[in-house]
């Protein structure tokens, strides 16, 4: 079967929404597929995408941008020809028997799905992250509903936020399901909990983007007289491109037990030194950073954006603030500040869970699923 797998993350030249469909596209592969990918180009590309290529992938670099001078002129210029735009003429020369669409966001790639509905060229869609200040009107929305509805499968990485998109989309989406993302930890046996030497130390695993991890909203928090006089370190995992923004209002706030440690391959290592998992998420699909935690024994404090209250137990494996807000999120890390010598324990409830609820191999999962809807 010939396989090709378009991602239209733009925001940075990788993310966790980039393992599943490259993870499937590797395992494809390897099952004797031919595949193809196609990728947004940046001037230094991830190691991952190389990786890609060196396994024998076929790559397709697309612009970062059409809003160019010279990119709106040659656009225009195919549109009266009624010719494809290069990406669409390397589509259609891949004859694929499926493209499978990943978007990190809902606004992503419409000009890809609106060419595979036009072309009747057979799709499916994974997304990764939903969040409910996402609405199209007018044609723009008509295209994404009828996207969407003409789909073989629409792949969701939660319930939450696949509800949203039947809001969004103005009805029920019968060909949509819950697919569950890689995890890049061992799950047999989590790390050892960290020593307590009177601090307690708490990692945000996340990139750097305030829009949507809301570090801000956990600067703010942290900026109260009680939590200055708390036995608490923070250590911000990632990088991103607000990194020198929440850095000098980290600075502006005098925020001393906050560390910037930049990005960490190690996830497990991350684990090995801190005791609690805090994401002050405003939007999400279900965070890797949430369900690598609970693999490792750990507790969170999450936000209820996404999956996050699908996997994480308000009281028996984390806190979960109600909204992404400072009150709230103030008042779900006083819950766990109060129950601080519970944490170990409930690290080690939020791994039996993850036992229970999180397949073995979502990857090869959602390649049986996909080699299912060709032909």
């Amino acid at each position: 079967m010939r396989f090709v797998f378009v991602s239209t993350m733009s925001t940075s030249p990788w993310g966790g929404s980039e393992e599943l469909w490259s993870q499937a596209a590797l395992r494809l592969q390897s099952e004797g597929h031919h595949v193809a990918a196609s990728v947004v180009w940046w001037p230094q590309l991830s190691p991952k995408v190389a990786g890609l290529a060196r396994q024998g992938i076929e790559l397709f670099m697309q612009p970062t941008s059409w809003a160019a001078l010279p990119g709106r002129i040659w656009h225009k210029f195919t549109q009266l020809l009624g010719a494809d735009r290069p990406r669409f003429a390397w589509l259609r020369s891949q004859n694929p028997d499926l493209v499978v669409l990943s978007q990190g966001g809902p606004g992503d790639g419409h000009d890809w799905l609106k060419f595979c509905v036009t072309a009747k060229v057979p799709f499916a869609i994974i997304l990764q992250a939903n969040h409910d200040t996402f609405w199209l009107a007018g044609e723009p929305g008509r295209d994404m509903a009828a996207a969407y509805r003409a789909a073989r499968k629409v792949f969701f990485v939660s319930r939450h936020n696949l509800e949203m998109a039947e809001r969004q989309t103005g009805g029920p989406l019968p060909n949509a399901t819950v697919a569950w993302n890689p995890y890049n930890v061992p799950a047999e046996k989590p790390p050892a909990w960290p020593a307590e030497h009177g601090t307690w130390k708490l990692a945000c695993v996340a990139r750097l983007e305030p829009v949507a991890k809301g570090q801000d909203l956990l600067f703010e928090v942290l900026a109260q007289p009680k939590w200055r006089e708390r036995a608490v370190e923070v250590n911000l995992y990632g990088g991103g491109w607000c990194e020198q923004e929440l850095k000098q209002l980290a600075d502006r706030w005098q925020l001393s037990k906050v560390h910037f440690r930049g990005y960490v391959a190690d996830i497990a290592g991350i684990w090995k030194q801190n005791h609690l998992l805090i994401l002050p998420s405003r939007f999400e699909g279900l965070p890797l950073a949430l369900v690598e935690a609970m693999w490792c024994g750990r507790p969170a404090v999450v936000t209820n954006v996404g999956g996050n209250a699908e996997v994480c137990l308000a009281g028996q494996t984390g806190f979960v603030a109600a909204a992404p807000t400072v009150d709230l999120l103030g008042q779900a890390m006083e819950a766990a500040w109060e129950r601080r010598q519970e944490w170990q324990s409930m690290g080690a409830a939020a791994h039996a869970r993850a036992e229970q609820i999180i397949p073995p191999d979502p990857v090869g999962e959602l390649c049986r699923q996909l080699t299912g809807l060709c032909g």
